[in-house]
């Protein structure tokens, strides 16, 4: 397992998107299922969003080098599971994540699964060290999580974030929609010197 970090760490690029996300979802608990009177039992859950769009992502290292990748994403959220499909600007399958109450799985494009208790731990496996954020799940809904606490410098008229930081991401949230922002831009400044620039764009009907 050590090996196989050591050569995610150094070439595979492709895999530090998911690997981001997952970090991200991190922090974002799934409901648990609670009883209810009557003896049912339900998990409160947020509201179901399904997304597709485009993706850009731009590592720059401490050296001057600059890693980039870009394509295209699937997230399918039920509030309880997310699935999260990654592809190339060519269309072909980069790597699926899946998170939800029994844990948390990356499957890579030659098959190769690693699983995990939970996101946290699933991104420490994939590149060897934990990615501390929080929030992607509500972030893409317009929404801050209660923790860790967010620093709004920016609204809309309606009231919505379109401009913030939390969990050490500086966010620009623009052009919403009824489910969410459709234009998404995060930068992180990583421990290790790293800068780390993603972009999303959610395709419109």
């Amino acid at each position: 397992m050590k090996i196989r970090c050591a050569k995610i760490r150094s070439g595979l690029m492709r895999l530090l998107f998911p690997a981001i996300l997952i970090g991200a979802l991190s922090a974002c608990a799934v409901p648990v299922p609670i009883p209810v009177p009557g003896g049912a039992s339900e998990a409160p859950t947020a509201a179901a969003l399904s997304r597709v769009g485009r993706f850009a992502l731009r590592v720059d290292e401490v050296g001057g080098k600059q890693n980039a990748v870009q394509g295209g994403f699937a997230w399918r959220d039920d509030g309880q599971s997310l699935v999260l499909d990654l592809v190339s600007p060519l269309g072909a399958t980069l790597a699926r994540v899946e998170a939800g109450p029994q844990g948390a799985m990356l499957r890579e494009a030659n098959g190769t699964e690693t699983h995990a208790l939970n996101p946290d731990a699933l991104v420490a496996l994939v590149l060897g060290s934990r990615i501390p954020v929080a929030g992607m799940r509500d972030w893409l809904r317009g929404a801050l999580p209660d923790s860790p606490p967010a620093t709004v410098t920016e609204k809309d008229a309606q009231g919505r974030p379109t401009a913030f930081e939390q969990a050490g991401w500086q966010v620009q949230a623009s052009q919403y929609d009824a489910a969410g922002p459709t234009r998404m831009a995060l930068q992180r400044q990583e421990p290790t010197g790293q800068n780390v620039d993603l972009r999303l764009v959610i395709n419109t009907p």
